[in-house]
């Protein structure tokens, strides 16, 4: 009888390999084996807007660009200066431009506007402290929002509530499969990373009106925060 070679000994332990690997009797055993099941579920909340963003802005005109600068900047000053005694509300300027005026071809003269962004918490009365600012700048826009403590605090317990509704789901379908445990394998947690706000911006009317014009009605809404959570469950044979 004849000995197997070195080189017949390889090609032998190469087809025990492929086989082991193609034959489901040889299987690898660490593998979990059962069926999966994916599945998603949410859950929801509305949350009162408690944050509001107000845009204010100066347009003047002038024979130079100095003109121009020193007209928005004087006004800017003066608004910026009517809400010092209020520390609760953020200010911020921006979209501040200077550019000339043509007529047939030739500068007639200089054109320049900056905005001013208010954000202060939707509190009842605070609002009426923009009647200050009114003789100075004109009303573009306001949008609502949820603040960031507010917004961390409902994430948390709709996290929480989350998980347990997925777990609860995944019993309900291993009952369903008269499966008597389940195994998870794998979830992704899925949160909003921002939120649109809910504009509301003035018609040409209402930001043409005098400094006389009254405190604008305040009804912010509400924004819905949605966390969804999505994964695989294993249902052992």
């Amino acid at each position: 009888m004849k000995r197997l070679t070195f080189k017949h000994s390889l090609i032998l332990s190469g087809f025990l390999f492929l086989f082991n690997l193609t034959n489901p009797a040889f299987a690898d055993s660490t593998q979990p084996q059962g069926n999966r099941v994916s599945f998603s579920i949410s859950e929801m909340q509305n949350v009162p807007n408690d944050i509001i963003s107000m845009t204010f802005n100066r347009v003047a005109e002038g024979i130079s660009p100095q003109a121009v600068a020193n007209e928005i900047n004087r006004q800017m000053q003066s608004a910026i200066k009517a809400l010092k005694p209020y520390p609760d509300i953020i200010v911020k300027t921006s979209q501040y431009s200077i550019q000339p005026v043509y007529t047939k071809k030739v500068i007639s003269h200089w054109r320049g506007q900056q905005s001013l962004v208010l954000t202060l918490e939707n509190k009842p009365g605070l609002v009426k402290v923009l009647t200050k600012i009114q003789p100075y700048l004109a009303y573009q826009s306001m949008q609502f929002g949820v603040s960031d403590a507010l917004k961390h605090k409902i994430l948390g317990k709709l996290t929480d509530k989350a998980i347990l509704q997925f777990r609860d789901q995944a019993s309900r379908i291993a009952h369903g499969f008269n499966v008597p445990s389940f195994k998870i394998l794998e979830t992704r947690i899925n949160t909003p990373n921002s939120f649109q706000p809910r504009p509301m911006y003035a018609n040409s009317e209402m930001a043409m009106m005098s400094s006389k014009m009254a405190a604008p009605v305040v009804e912010a809404g509400q924004s819905q925060i949605t966390v969804n959570i999505s994964g695989t469950i294993l249902l052992p044979y």
